[in-house]
């Protein structure tokens, strides 16, 4: 009897986890080679972002807690909970290997927003813009060697500090090959690139005026903008796989009301109120007020 007992219990074990397979799908399963990420969406309810870290206020985490926050994070959070789906901030990627994390379906979405350029636009499918983005050149305090032309920076005789994969690279690769570069890795501290400069390892590095006014602002006297128009303006968007045409159009729905409904503006300016970092986008129509009403 007690084996029967015993033999009654494993089968109701068995089943139930049988049927917990068939009815339910975590998140964090893998998705199947016939799945697309807009299914696994559709069916966990949850969105898998990656990301990479984007000081001080596009995107951040707590070293404590662990916790993704900043002005990426609460978009992409927002839409999701208009669209009714959960974001889970599933991996901490680099710049330079996100492509390969996104193919091989790891994740989702990244999330942590990216500049729209040739490269990257052979093997990734971006959003709608959310903001646009300038990149400048930026020197030691006092050189001025490459004020007057930027070009002569292709050249063995000079250095540009980059990080693996981020754009200084791509930029520093693609328009100034014959130049020296000192690079850090894509998971390595981002401040060391203005470092680099500013204790004269590199000339010069290309970046985003946010990054460059948070080390000037505990390193007075470092380093100084030589360009006075920028260098290259870059839209900021959401990165899905290429080839994931339903999710693209899914979330471009959701962040074209947001930015109809001014939440994007409303986020972006509750960290940054002088939109140097992320500038607005144009609206695609212009307003015309509704006649006075009777």
């Amino acid at each position: 009897m007690k084996n029967n007992w015993f033999l009654i219990i494993l089968v109701a074990v068995i089943s139930g986890a049988i049927s917990g397979n068939i009815f339910s799908k975590s998140s964090h399963q893998e998705i199947k080679n016939d799945e697309t990420a807009f299914e696994h969406v559709m069916e966990t309810r949850t969105i898998r972002c990656g990301y990479a870290m984007w000081p001080p206020v596009a995107i951040i985490k707590d070293p404590t807690t662990g916790k993704v926050s900043g002005i990426f994070p609460e978009i992409m959070e927002r839409a999701a909970a208009n669209m009714n789906l959960k974001v889970e901030w599933t991996e901490e990627t680099g710049w330079g290997s996100f492509i390969e994390s996104l193919e091989s379906r790891r994740f989702d979405v990244f999330c942590a927003a990216l500049w729209k350029n040739a490269e990257r636009g052979q093997r990734v499918g971006y959003t709608v813009p959310l903001a646009y983005s300038a990149q400048h050149l930026y020197a030691r305090k006092g050189d001025v060697r490459f004020d007057k032309d930027l070009s002569i920076l292709n050249d063995p005789k000079y250095t540009l500090s980059t990080m693996d994969g981020e754009m200084s690279d791509i930029i520093a690769r693609k328009y100034f090959p014959k130049a020296k570069i000192s690079a850090i890795p894509q998971l390595g501290d981002i401040t060391q690139l203005m470092l680099s400069v500013a204790t004269g390892k590199a000339d010069a590095v290309f970046l985003e005026p946010g990054m460059a006014k948070e080390f000037a602002d505990h390193n007075p006297g470092e380093i100084r903008q030589v360009t006075k128009k920028p260098y290259n303006i870059f839209p900021n968007s959401f990165g899905v796989r290429l080839g994931e045409t339903r999710l693209l159009m899914a979330l471009d729905s959701a962040l074209t009301e947001l930015i109809n409904q001014g939440e994007v503006d409303r986020i972006i300016e509750k960290y940054e109120t002088d939109r140097s970092m992320f500038m607005p986008v144009a609206k695609p129509y212009e307003y015309v007020a509704p006649q006075p009403l009777k």
